[in-house]
């Protein structure tokens, strides 16, 4: 297939556009991402450091979840405005008279700019009459799919004349929840429209979190896709489907699809597009235009002080999962807001710094930063004291202490009560559902996670009714109701699919291979822990790959397959050792252990039951020792060193008096 001959497949068929941020470079607006983009200035002018800034430009995050993080600590309108700025280039003007001249009627941006409006204003057309923007939540939800009568555009990330559209986006694309109303425009485009083909030029698929998921879900009819991945020296045309990975490095979301993929110059490929319609549309010209976006970002920057600028750096690398970098931001900050006696941001860095504790199972350490924010908070900050409650009842279940975590998460929902912040009740909720589920109270459990998922179905909250069947799943595996816990756990993951929440879906492969596992269908399990593998891997979800390793580990094991289970074992140990995670490293040495035992190799076998109990007993994880202690004592027996079996089965006893007198 030639350029040619897929050119005048356009002009045969009804097609459609899908573009990105590329078609606007040449109106000088900016890239996001790489050596010059907007992502790279933004992090300067917050002075984070040059080795930091490219951790944060080469990772995951999406641009979208990046300026959520400035927009909930900054007031980012001065960044907007720049997208308000420049002229229509010559890919704005084609499609525009393309649009004029009735082929092209459907154009799909993920851009915030004006320059596709513009293009046709410049057109003679009318907002209204020849033309209808829809750019929001509300205008989505009116669409009648069925009768577009007129040219439509749909901007499914907002646009910069209406602000609430942006920041709807932003919200959404950070909390990985794309809403029913723009999954809808994204099928319409990718699927039921009445479009034969799809353009797509300028787009970088990096959207991980939103529109690449939801495409990746389409099922029944899918449109053609010739898709332009931009590249200024060379030809190369492929089947879209034979496509693993775009020149960018990002995966693919069109293998499911017809179509071609094709490495050209993105202006050379308009121009000959442009040609082709000369008869129609008048002769071919190149139009340029330059914006100086950089002066809106150093408009912006002048009002982000250096205290701003850590804490926003340090959610930065919460986000990206280096949480000691993220506690070395949040401390600096924390600095700052002690000697200028803010006492409301002092409260939020003991709060972020307790959440980065926590994220590397110190949960002692969170707990007690959890405590200084509260302190704070109970001067007059009643969300704050909620929400600080609500994260002590996490904490202390995390250690074990689940008597303290049902009373901290009591106090939380007794302030919510009054003040109806409807998000901490039903983390609440689900808290207490899994402090039940510790407890092994599982109808307890199930009831109060059903409150949860009340309270999501109401709310429209699809992220947390997904989370809701999970923890349903869990419940219900663990009254041995395996038929129950599939169906909650396949509920949960076509939310999940819907709503591109790529972590819920990992999360309900986990669940699944559990259950399986239980099922003692070993070999079934491995398939879906392998699907949830593949998905942290692709997301750079370095905690749960550790976790699907040591899944992965357990499975073997049971499947007698030990050298496999070894390394997987010592795969999730290396990544917890990378991150400084102790309280996973010494569940990893407990796995060890236990595959040893397995091998029928007990001396190797406390070698690792050891090194766990010396974490624990540092880390006062008492209730892990209890475990630790019973293979230690197990152990010891098998190869006749009755002293220590006895030492280590009166300590095991000594816990479970305690535990008894504890109720």
């Amino acid at each position: 297939m030639e350029i040619k001959e897929i050119i005048n497949s356009l002009k045969d068929e009804e097609f459609a556009v899908f573009c990105g941020a590329g078609i606007s470079y040449n109106s000088g607006m900016p890239l996001v991402g790489g050596e010059y983009g907007m992502i790279r200035y933004i992090l300067e002018k917050l002075s984070v450091i040059e080795g930091d800034i490219n951790e944060i430009v080469n990772s995951n995050l999406p641009f979208e979840a990046f300026m959520e993080v400035l927009a909930e600590n900054s007031d980012i309108s001065k960044i907007l405005d720049l997208f308000k700025q420049g002229e229509a280039n010559t890919n704005h003007i084609l499609m525009a008279k393309l649009a004029k001249a009735g082929i092209l009627k459907t154009i799909c941006t993920t851009n915030f700019d004006l320059l596709i409006e513009k293009a046709l204003e410049n057109e003679g057309l009318k907002k209204g009459k020849d033309f209808e923007v829809y750019c929001s939540e509300e205008q989505f939800s009116g669409v009648d799919f069925k009768n577009l009568n007129r040219i439509s555009i749909f901007k499914i990330h907002g646009s910069a004349d209406d602000e609430k559209s942006v920041r709807t986006t932003l919200k959404a694309v950070a909390s990985k929840e794309l809403s029913d109303k723009r999954m809808n425009v994204i099928r319409h485009v990718f699927s039921t429209g009445n479009h034969k083909k799809i353009l797509a030029l300028g787009y970088s698929c990096s959207d991980s979190f939103d529109i690449v998921p939801q495409v990746q879900s389409i099922d029944g009819s899918k449109k053609e896709i010739i898709l332009i991945d931009h590249f200024s020296t060379s030809i190369e045309i492929k089947d879209i489907e034979k496509v693993d990975k775009l020149l960018n490095g990002n995966e693919n979301p069109f293998k499911k699809f017809l179509g071609y993929w094709i490495k050209y110059d993105t202006d050379g490929f308009i121009k000959e597009l442009w040609n082709s319609f000369e008869e129609i549309i008048e002769k071919y010209k190149r139009i340029t235009s330059k914006t100086k976006w950089k002066t809106y970002i150093d408009n912006w920057g002048e009002e982000v002080d250096e205290n701003k600028g850590r804490f926003i750096a340090g959610i930065m690398f919460y986000n990206i999962s280096n949480f000691n970098k993220a506690i070395e931001y949040y401390e600096k900050s924390l600095k700052i807001r002690r000697d200028c006696g803010d006492r409301a941001g002092e409260s939020k860095c003991y709060m972020n710094l307790g959440a980065a504790h926590g994220s590397l199972g110190d949960f002692n350490k969170e707990i007690e930063f959890y405590e200084k924010s509260l302190k704070i908070a109970k001067i007059g900050d009643r969300a704050r004291e909620s929400e600080c409650y609500a994260n002590l009842g996490a904490a202390y279940t995390n250690l074990g202490d689940f008597k303290k975590a049902i009373e901290y998460y009591e106090k939380s929902l007794k302030i919510n009560k009054e003040i109806g912040d409807k998000s901490v009740e039903s983390a609440c909720y689900t808290g207490l559902g899994i402090v039940y589920r510790n407890l092994e109270d599982f109808n307890k459990a199930i009831e109060f996670h059903n409150k949860s998922l009340k309270i999501a179905k109401e709310t429209g909250g699809k992220l947390v009714e997904s989370k809701g069947y999970t923890n349903l799943g869990i419940a219900y595996a663990n009254l041995e109701d395996f038929r129950k816990a599939i169906k909650f756990f396949k509920k949960s993951l076509k939310i999940a699919k819907d709503i591109g929440d790529k972590v819920g879906e990992s999360t309900c492969y986990i669940g699944l291979g559990n259950t399986y596992s239980s099922l003692k269908d070993f070999k079934k399990a491995n398939g879906f822990y392998e699907k949830s593998l593949e998905i942290n891997i692709n997301i750079g979800g370095i905690v749960e790959e550790a976790h699907c390793y040591a899944n992965l580990g357990c499975t073997y094991a049971n499947l007698r397959d030990f050298k496999k289970a070894i390394n997987f074992h010592e795969k999730s140990l290396e990544i917890f050792k990378d991150i400084d995670n102790p309280l996973k490293e010494s569940e990893c040495y407990m796995n060890l252990g236990i595959t040893y035992d397995k091998l029928g190799v007990p001396w190797e076998a406390i070698e690792y039951y050891l090194k766990a109990e010396k974490i624990f007993s540092e880390t006062e994880q008492f209730h892990h020792l209890n475990r630790v202690y019973r293979s230690l004592y197990l152990a010891y027996a098998k190869i006749g060193d009755y002293s220590n079996a006895e030492k280590y089965k009166k300590k095991s006893d000594e816990i479970n008096s305690e535990n008894i007198e504890n109720g």
